[in-house]
């Protein structure tokens, strides 16, 4: 095994805009309207009360349903996904900014490591007894989302020594990860064999974009060069690949060059859907409208494929009412349709209200009765938080933690902030 070091950061530099938030505080576009503050409150004020570590500065992960912590360890993503939830809701209360800026501080010094490729990010650590995770494997989700809060963050408070280590972390990224020969990115690295074989799915396509080199991209305008490339490249690669137009669903696994995994029949498909990832996928195509560097007709093209993936979706047999007011079920085997969980999972409706308010209004109906849904089942008034599954009949199901190695509060505050006009 390689030996790693502890990468030292800068963090007086990092750490400079704590004192005068307040003042500092950038403005936003658009402040949120009532409802999606006071679920922004009681999301945050959750971790607030039952993870924050005072004399840590930062959050314990994994935390269940009355907000009892269940072990010491802090995980990258979910850490991660906190700094975002934070940095972005300080529109509404700029002391949120501070606990980001010192959980960002816990998050370098304590999960962020590097090689001789460069950095990258532990996947947990031990508060009290600062073990990792240790191992040789990465993963492209933990690794770009180990880049979604630092990203929020310089989005909303640009530090160019923050922006210096973002630098660094991004291209020991894509060093990892990148495919030179067929382009995107591999699932899976490993620090003594490199790259895996196999291990190219619609993630990989999707979430490096998704969870921080889209928001990179709007902030780092000096830089957009060092993102541009990939986001181009893999969507050029969603486009061609990521979506089977004749049943209606996503392509989840890929081989090494690109090919779909295929289904050898209904009764053993070659894997299973969720109606998230549809979403997820819309949404990622609705979002270039925008992105100056991509040509008009590449721009055009992405946007009908968003709406007919849209408009596909919503016909599906996911959803108890017709008129998405009862929210849709989890999981689905794409070569029959038959559902294979009826839960109803709160990221998937995040991604399908993100998408939904991406379409121009064309779905103004759908986008009201989900989030309608939303609003009113997932955030628990009663403990705070939110629920990470309902069962078919909307009931919490309380045995999912609400804190653990992804879930803080990442989802749901993206969503906000795309229903309030980023």
């Amino acid at each position: 095994m390689k030996k790693i070091s502890i990468i030292i950061l800068a963090i007086p530099f990092l750490m400079a805009s704590c004192h005068n938030s307040k003042k500092e505080q950038p403005e936003q576009s658009k402040v949120m309207d009532d409802t999606h503050e006071a679920v922004a409150k009681n999301l945050i004020g959750f971790f607030n009360k039952n993870a924050y570590q005072n004399e840590l500065e930062t959050y314990l992960s994994e935390v269940d349903n009355t907000g009892k912590v269940m072990s010491n360890k802090v995980y990258n993503v979910a850490l991660s996904r906190l700094i975002y939830g934070l940095s972005y809701a300080s529109v509404i209360d700029t002391s949120y900014l501070d606990k980001a800026k010192n959980a960002m501080k816990f998050q370098m010094d304590k999960l962020v490591a590097q090689d001789s490729i460069g950095g990258y990010f532990n996947s947990f650590v031990d508060a009290q007894t600062n073990e990792t995770d240790g191992g040789t494997s990465m993963d492209v989700w933990q690794q770009s989302y180990g880049l979604c809060g630092l990203s929020e963050l310089y989005r909303n408070q640009p530090n160019e020594a923050l922006l210096s280590q973002i630098h660094k972390l991004h291209d020991g990224f894509t060093k990892r990860f990148h495919d030179e020969n067929h382009g995107g990115f591999y699932g899976n690295y490993d620090s003594e064999n490199g790259k895996v074989s196999g291990s190219k799915s619609l993630q990989s396509l999707m979430y490096p974009i998704t969870a921080y080199m889209e928001n990179l991209w709007l902030a780092d305008t000096a830089n957009r060069q060092k993102y541009e490339p990939f986001l181009k490249e893999n969507l050029e690669l969603v486009y061609k690949n990521a979506w089977n137009s004749n049943l209606g669903w996503v392509n989840i696994k890929f081989d090494d060059e690109w090919n779909a995994c295929k289904h050898e029949s209904a009764e053993n498909p070659c894997f299973k859907v969720t109606p998230g990832h549809n979403f997820q996928l819309a949404s990622l195509l609705l979002r270039t409208k925008n992105w100056g560097f991509l040509t008009l007709e590449e721009r055009e093209k992405y946007q009908k494929l968003g709406i007919e993936i849209l408009t596909a979706t919503l016909k599906k047999q996911v959803f108890p009412n017709a008129d998405l007011s009862q929210g849709f079920y989890s999981e689905v085997n794409p070569v029959s349709n038959e559902v294979t969980d009826k839960r109803k999972t709160w990221w998937q409706h995040c991604e399908a209200l993100i998408a939904l308010s991406l379409a121009d209004g064309q779905f103004e109906k759908e986008l009201e009765a989900l989030e309608s849904f939303y609003f009113s089942v997932f955030p628990d008034k009663t403990n705070g938080g939110e629920y990470f599954f309902l069962d078919e009949n909307n009931t919490p199901q309380t045995d999912e933690l609400k804190g653990g190695i992804g879930k803080s509060t990442y989802h749901t505050i993206e969503m906000i902030r795309f229903l309030n006009g980023k």
